[in-house]
């Protein structure tokens, strides 16, 4: 990641091969990365060695920040130098986060956490994120099959298809409305996705941030959205700060997993498997 965020900052114009507008987006989220993702991920992999549950989280919500962010990438940007990197990084933050993810014990969420308040702004910012883009992109979907006309962000990309639509019709809207729900019905698994979803959006939110500054400056467009992510941006990191502050102390027992060759058999109290 640092390796390609900073060939995009400080490399030569030819890197990218993409049109002026995506160009100049692509630029924005490289100096996030290098600058927020890249030392966001670190300390929460140095704090989750050491046992705690909040690093637990935010490496978590980084990993899957990474996973997302360079399938756009991969799939989005003009065939580059960078290419294998950019699916190696997507690969190895999906299976990172798939392994991390069966090997850890969530028990210490299994009880009662936060207060009415906090759930009550996290489900307003998994609710607001969720049904937004949902309702966005599969509207413009649905309006080509009455027009026929291609909606303007697929033509002002220059791409043949819908990647963001697709990206986060899958990754984003589902887990933002379970995250809700989940909440809605205090549930455990809520309070952890809704903490990955909102580290991981405002860190996404700041790169879209970016990329609108980074387009202006470029003289690829107008900084009319700016306004949008800016908040979402604040938005997403008040919420990320009141969820995982009100994570329960105490620390983790299994931040490594079950030993080479056993089996964990120990079930939570309430008998039920674990989130």
């Amino acid at each position: 990641m640092v390796v390609v965020s900073a060939g995009g900052v400080l490399g030569s114009g030819g890197l990218y091969q993409d049109n002026p507008l995506i160009t100049a987006t692509f630029r924005g989220q490289d100096w996030v990365t290098l600058l927020v993702a890249v030392p966001l991920l670190g300390v929460g992999l140095m704090l989750e060695r050491r046992g705690s549950l909040g690093g637990r989280l935010l490496w978590l919500a980084m990993l899957f920040n990474a996973m997302y962010s360079y399938l756009f990438y991969a799939v989005g940007a003009a065939f580059n130098v960078f290419f294998l990197l950019y699916v190696a990084i997507f690969g190895m933050a999906a299976y990172a986060l798939l392994f991390a993810v069966l090997r850890m014990d969530f028990s210490p969420l299994s009880g009662p956490t936060g207060s009415r308040t906090v759930r009550g702004i996290a489900i307003s910012y998994t609710l607001l994120v969720g049904a937004s883009l949902g309702l966005l992109w599969t509207g413009m979907s649905l309006s080509y099959l009455a027009t026929g006309a291609v909606p303007a962000p697929i033509l002002a990309s220059g791409h043949p298809t819908g990647v963001v639509f697709a990206i986060d019709l899958v990754f984003i809207v589902p887990p933002m409305l379970m995250s809700a729900v989940w909440l809605i019905r205090r549930a455990p698994p809520g309070w952890i996705l809704a903490t990955l979803m909102s580290v991981s959006g405002t860190v996404y939110t700041l790169s879209l941030s970016a990329a609108s500054v980074s387009v202006v400056v470029a003289g690829a467009g107008t900084s009319a959205e700016l306004p949008i992510w800016a908040a979402l941006t604040l938005f997403g990191a008040s919420v990320s700060w009141l969820l995982l502050a009100r994570l329960p102390t105490g620390g983790l027992t299994q931040a490594d997993g079950p030993p080479q060759g056993t089996r964990q058999t120990r079930e939570p109290p309430d008998g039920r498997l674990p989130a």
